[in-house]
This record gives C-alpha cells, structure tokens and sequence, in this order.
C-alpha cells in the first residue's frame, strides 16, 4: 500500500498574492500583519475539507456564487486573470492531486490568499476541496513573533 501523498502550502509559488494580503490587511482592514505573518500562519496550518459555511462566508473570492454545474462562469474568472485551463484543473482536483488554496483568518473573518480558480471548479463540480487556512489572529497577537519578524524585515526584506 502506497503511503498517502502530504502536500504542504505553497509559499514560495504565492509570494506574490501573499504580499497583496499582507498590504491589503494592514491598508485596508485596520489589521497590520507582515509578509512574515502571513507565511508563519500558512507554515503552521493544516489541510482541512473547506465547509460549507466557512465558503460561503469566504471573502476574495466569486468562487462562493458558483453554482453546480456553471463552468461558463469559470472559464470567464479563468480568463479573467489569466489562469489555468478549468478542464486541467477539473481532472486535479478529481484526482485529489492539486495544490490546496490558502486561506487566512483575521478576527473572525476569512480571506483567500490564493485559489480562486480551483475553488470557482471545485464549486462548479459540486466538491468541497481541501484548502490550508492559516490564523493571523494567533500569529499577530504574539509580541515575540512581531519582533521577530520587524528585525526580519528591517535585515532581509
């Protein structure tokens, strides 16, 4: 029997969108979190089947007004931003075998980091998809994580 494959958050491939939700946080929601922050949260998450409720609540993102079956709408986001092909990602996430979006919670609030296309798919599909959800309110509420990451960014960013 084949050991089940682990997969981990993709920080290095979503640096881009994990700044915009860094800037975004500390501009526009009053909630001033790091680069830093946001991958320490993602770092420390867990891969988790995304409920029902929390998706519909989920901020970001029109994957939450996809109906069943609408893959029109997908394959409009899709080009949209210019992202992947919805059928390839139809057969990843059928397979199982697709990189988990990322998802962060602020207060008690969540925001996509990355993923809009694969959950706008895994809607239109009818599947709930496995996601990472990181929690910036314990990252941020940690005053040695907070130097911490000051001293980082005044040295290396």
């Amino acid at each position: 029997m084949e050991n089940p494959k682990v997969y981990y958050p993709n920080i290095k491939g979503e640096m881009d969108e994990i700044k915009r939700v860094s800037q975004y946080l500390t501009r526009n929601e009053d909630f001033p979190v790091s680069v830093y922050d946001v991958i320490s949260s993602l770092e420390h998450s867990d891969e988790v089947v995304l409920s029902d409720e929390l998706w519909s609540n989920l901020e970001n993102t029109e994957s939450n007004e996809i109906e069943v079956g609408d893959f029109d709408s997908v394959f409009n986001i899709a080009n949209h931003y210019g992202k992947s092909d919805p059928n390839k990602l139809k057969r990843k996430l059928e397979s199982g075998d697709y990189e988990r979006p990322m998802i962060v919670k602020f207060g008690d609030r969540y925001h996509l980091v990355s993923g809009n296309t694969r959950l706008s798919t895994a809607a239109a599909m009818g599947m709930n998809p496995k996601v990472f959800i990181g929690d910036l309110n314990n990252v941020v509420n940690n005053p040695i994580v907070e130097n911490i990451n000051r001293i980082k960014s005044i040295l290396f960013y």
